[in-house]
C-alpha cells in the first residue's frame, strides 16, 4: 500500500484542549469526548486528504481479478463516515471498462467514496499488470546496474528490495515500471517528470470519458501568424540598439559576480532590453555540469505567468472568459456560493478555500489530475472574492479545468502549444526545470503585448486584460491591484513593471515603458539574496531612469 496520509490525533488533541482552556477539573470522559469531537471535526474538514489504493497495491499479475480500492486507515474514515466502502471501476488502456488483467500494461482504477459533507471524494489510479512469471527483482536489478552511479554490491540487495516496493506500493512506481518496461520504443533516456506527465495526461482522457466529455472534440488555442511587421524576439545586437553602454553593462555584471561569490548558490540571469540581450550569464554548477542561460531550473510560483498566459489563450479565442465561474468545467464547483469562485477569482487568490501551504507542497499539483476532489472538500473560509490571500489553489482549479478543454495534462499542452511556437524546448514537465533564456523569451513575449517575432499569442485587448489592474471593478471587497498570474513589480524594475518570483528565487520582471525584461532562475534563494536583489535591480532601475 501507499504511504497514506495520516490526520495527526496529537493535533486535534491539543486543539480540543486549547478549546476547554483551562477546565482541567472537568471529568476524564468529559475530556475525552471534546477531544474526540475536536479531532472528528478536523477530519471532516480535511477529509479530501484521506486517500485509497488497490487492495494489494499497484503491481498487477496478467489473469488476476482486479482488486476493490480500499481506505489507508479504514478506522479511521469510520469515525465520521459510515460505509466506508468504495465504488471501484477499472478500465485497460483503451479506457474500456474491465474486471480482470488479461494482459501486461498500464490499468486505471477509479473510485467513487463516500465523505462527511456529502461530496463523494473521487479519485483515479495507474496501475501495471506484468506476467505471471515477470520477476520484479530481476527487473529492479538489471535497472541499477544501468545507472550512471552504480550501487555498490554490499547496498546493492537494499536498492533492489526498495524499488520493487516502490513499484509495488506507489502509483508514481507503477506509472515508472509500465513506461520502463515499453521503454525500447522512445529514442533516448526520459527527462525527469516525462512519464509522470504523460501519465497525468492519460488520466485527462479517462477523466473526460467518466464525465461524459470523451465525445465532445477537444480544443486548443494556437498561436497566430501576425499581420504586419514582426515583433522583437531575444536576441544578441549591437548593446546600441538596448541604449545601454559596455560600462553599465560592467556594472551589473559586477554585481551579479559578488552575489554569486556570496552565495555560492547556482543561477543564471538574462537581461534585454527591446529583445536585444544585455546580459546573459549562468553561475555556479549543477550535477558536475557548469550551469549555463540554458540550463533548467526551479520555476515555483513563478510558473504562475505561463499558467496565466496558457488561460490568457483561451480567453483570446473567446473560449473561456476570466469571469465566468469554473463551476462550469468542474462540477466539484458547481453550486450557488460558488457564483463568484471564477477563473480570476482564481488567479488572484481569492477562493476562500482553504488549502494549507504545506498540503500544498506534499500534495503538488502538477501531475494531480483529479485534485479538484481533494480542493472540494477543503474548508470555506470566506465567500469567494470577499477576501485576498495567496496561495496555489485558485490556480490548481483552473488548469484542472482547462485539462478538460484540452484533453491533456496543462503543461504537456503548454509544452505543445506555447513553448514550441516560440522556440522554448530545454525544459523539465511540472516547472521542475525551466532556463533563464526560455523565461526571458516569455518576458519579451509579455512586454511585446502578446507578440513575438512573426507569431501572436494573444491580442493586445487580452495582454492588457491579464495585466494588474483594480480588482474592485470584479470584487468590491478588494481594494488591491492584481494580474492574471502576475502582480505589480515596481519595487525592483520601477513604476508599471510587472511579473511574478517564486520562492526559490527564480523571477520574472518586465518595465513595459522601458522595455526591459529581468529574468533568472535557481533552485534556492542562498544567502544575503534580498540584499544582492535589491542591489542588481537597484542598478536596472537607474539604467532605466538615465
Amino acid at each position: 500500500m501507499t504511504r497514506f496520509v495520516l490526520l495527526s490525533f496529537q493535533l486535534s488533541v491539543i486543539t480540543a484542549m486549547s478549546l476547554i482552556g483551562t477546565a482541567l477539573a472537568e471529568p476524564p470522559f468529559l475530556l475525552d469526548e471534546i477531544a474526540r469531537q475536536a479531532a472528528d471535526k478536523q477530519l471532516k474538514e480535511r477529509f479530501g486528504e484521506q486517500q485509497f489504493a488497490p487492495k494489494g497495491g499497484f503491481t498487477l499479475k496478467v489473469g488476476q481479478p482486479l482488486p476493490n480500492l480500499v481506505w489507508g486507515h479504514p478506522e479511521l474514515v469510520a469515525t465520521v463516515v459510515n460505509d466506508t466502502t468504495i465504488k471501484t471501476r477499472w478500465f485497460n488502456e483503451g479506457f474500456e471498462k474491465v474486471r480482470t488483467a488479461d494482459k501486461p500494461g498500464r490499468y486505471y482504477a477509479y473510485g467513487e467514496a463516500p465523505a462527511p459533507s456529502g461530496r463523494t471524494l473521487r479519485r483515479a489510479m495507474t496501475c501495471c499488470c506484468v506476467a505471471d512469471d515477470f520477476n520484479l527483482a530481476t527487473m529492479a536489478r538489471k535497472r541499477i546496474l544501468s545507472t550512471k552511479n552504480r550501487v555498490k554490491p554490499e547496498s546493492r540487495h537494499n536498492e533492489v528490495a526498495d524499488m520493487v516496493r516502490h513499484w509495488r506500493t506507489s502509483e508514481e512506481g507503477a506509472v515508472e515500471l509500465a513506461a520502463m518496461l515499453r521503454e525500447d520504443r522512445r529514442l533516448g533516456p526520459p527527462r525527469i517528470g516525462q512519464w509522470q506527465m504523460e501519465n497525468a495526461t492519460r488520466q485527462v482522457r479517462l477523466k473526460r470519458k467518466l464525465m461524459g466529455l470523451d465525445s465532445k472534440p477537444v480544443v486548443k488555442a494556437t498561436v497566430r501568424l501576425l499581420k504586419g511587421e514582426p515583433a522583437p524576439v531575444l536576441r544578441k545586437a549591437p548593446l546600441e540598439q538596448a541604449g545601454i553602454t559596455e560600462a553599465h553593462v560592467r556594472k551589473i555584471e559586477s554585481k551579479l559576480d559578488q552575489w554569486y561569490a556570496s552565495s555560492s548558490e547556482p543561477m543564471a540571469v538574462v537581461i534585454a532590453r527591446n529583445g536585444v540581450i544585455i546580459t546573459a550569464k549562468g553561475y555556479g554548477t549543477l550535477d558536475g555540469t557548469p550551469v549555463t542561460v540554458d540550463t533548467p531550473m526551479l520555476l515555483h510560483s513563478a510558473m504562475k505567468p505561463l499558467i496565466g498566459l496558457q488561460l490568457a489563450m483561451y480567453v483570446d479565442r473567446g473560449i473561456m472568459k476570466l469571469d465566468e465561474p469554473i463551476g462550469k468545467y468542474l462540477p466539484d464547483f458547481d453550486s450557488p456560493r460558488d457564483r463568484n469562485l471564477t477563473f480570476r477569482a482564481g488567479h488572484v487568490h481569492a477562493t476562500g478555500i482553504h488549502f494549507p501551504w504545506e498540503l500544498a507542497f506534499r500534495r503538488l499539483f502538477y501531475f494531480h489530475t483529479w485534485h479538484e476532489s481533494l480542493i472540494a472538500h477543503c474548508k470555506r473560509e470566506w465567500d469567494p472574492g470577499a477576501r485576498h490571500r495567496y496561495g496555489v489553489v485558485g490556480v490548481i482549479l483552473s488548469v484542472r479545468a482547462l485539462e478538460l478543454l484540452r484533453g491533456r495534462n496543462y503543461w504537456d499542452a503548454m509544452e505543445r502549444d506555447l513553448f514550441r511556437p516560440l522556440g522554448i524546448r530545454n525544459v523539465l514537465p511540472g516547472g521542475t526545470g525551466f532556463s533563464a533564456e526560455s523565461l526571458a523569451r516569455i518576458g519579451v513575449l509579455l512586454d511585446n503585448r502578446g507578440k513575438y517575432g512573426q507569431l501572436e499569442v494573444i491580442s493586445e485587448k487580452t495582454h492588457a486584460a491579464i495585466l494588474p489592474t483594480s480588482l474592485k471593478p470584479y470584487f468590491p471587497q478588494l481594494n488591491m491591484r492584481y494580474g492574471i498570474g502576475l502582480k505589480n513589480e515596481s519595487h525592483f524594475l520601477g513604476p508599471g513593471s510587472y511579473g511574478h518570483g517564486g520562492g526559490c528565487g527564480t523571477l520574472l520582471a518586465i518595465n513595459p515603458e522601458k522595455h526591459l525584461v529581468f529574468a533568472m532562475v535557481r533552485n534556492g534563494q542562498g544567502k544575503d539574496f534580498k540584499k544582492y536583489r535589491s542591489e542588481v535591480t537597484a542598478l536596472l532601475r537607474e539604467f532605466t531612469e538615465k
